[in-house]
């Protein structure tokens, strides 16, 4: 049986200022103990968000600080609640293709 090859229609390249690049931004910002400078510093200190969700404590800590990155990995550690999964999304705005 042959398969079909199928494009992904995927915005590889969002730009600098894109849609998906203030997407990614806020996601970090809303990343319980990411405040102020320590937000400033981590955006800058990791190439992606997959690198700070893949990122140590002590990695954290060598760039916010040790209270921050307790915080970051914390938040970013503990279980999702599979009973909120249920609740309707929040509606977010449509990204355009290129």
């Amino acid at each position: 049986m042959r398969t079909r090859p199928f494009e992904l229609q995927l915005p590889l390249d969002d730009g600098a200022a894109g849609a998906l690049a203030r997407q990614r931004i806020d996601h970090l910002r809303g990343v319980t103990g990411v405040e102020g400078a320590a937000f400033t510093r981590l955006a800058r200190a990791f190439p992606s968000l997959g690198a700070v969700y893949g990122a140590s404590e002590g990695e954290l800590a060598a760039v916010v600080g040790p209270v921050t990155a307790a915080r970051v990995r914390w938040f970013l550690d503990a279980p999702l609640d599979t009973r909120l999964a249920a609740e309707p999304a929040p509606q977010r705005p449509a990204i355009r293709a290129a």
